[in-house]
């Protein structure tokens, strides 16, 4: 008998230290790639990267796992979805120009996505700052930011290590 290969799942591991024990709740199941989740921030939804459509797409669904819904819809490899601090906005990052990979924007139901970089290699990764006011990323080894409008582009890192995957620090 053939078997189909197994895929990646999204679980959510609860820890309860005062109550004693832990969790561990599958929110997806399937022989598809679910991955790179990223909550909400008010918690009540989670934004996914998946080939379930067989192609790499954003897709969210509520906390619990219900309702997936798909959020892009190309020939393109959609990934790395990351939200606003107001929820209106998701950042992702997608070769759908035909190029390297670089950094969108579309609001939350998965409308007016639009390119907010453009770059002969590879921008990947978005990370919101906690104001909303930018967007960190990586690209070729480097960290840089932008302005959710696409102004403002800021190389933030310069070439001596391997700066990948930024991430802000949460506050005012």
């Amino acid at each position: 008998m053939e078997h189909a290969a197994p895929g990646c799942e999204l679980f959510v591991l609860s820890f309860h230290e005062r109550h004693g024990g832990d969790s561990l709740q599958q929110l997806t199941t399937g022989h598809w790639f679910d991955a790179q989740p990223a909550w909400s921030p008010d918690g009540t939804k989670l934004a996914f990267a998946s080939n379930r459509d067989f192609n790499d797409e954003i897709y969210v669904m509520n906390a619990d796992g219900t309702n997936p819904v798909r959020r892009t819809a190309n020939t393109a490899h959609d990934e790395g979805p990351a939200w606003s601090p107001d929820g209106s906005k998701i950042a992702f990052y997608s070769d759908r120009d035909g190029g390297n990979f670089a950094i969108y924007l579309m609001n939350g139901d998965g409308t007016g996505a639009a390119p907010l970089t453009s770059s002969s290699t590879p921008d990947e990764l978005p990370s919101w700052s906690s104001d909303g006011g930018y967007i960190a990323f990586d690209s070729d080894a480097d960290i840089y930011i932008v302005k959710p409008d696409g102004t403002g582009l800021l190389r933030v890192t310069s070439g001596r290590s391997t700066d990948i995957m930024p991430r802000w620090r949460p506050g005012p």
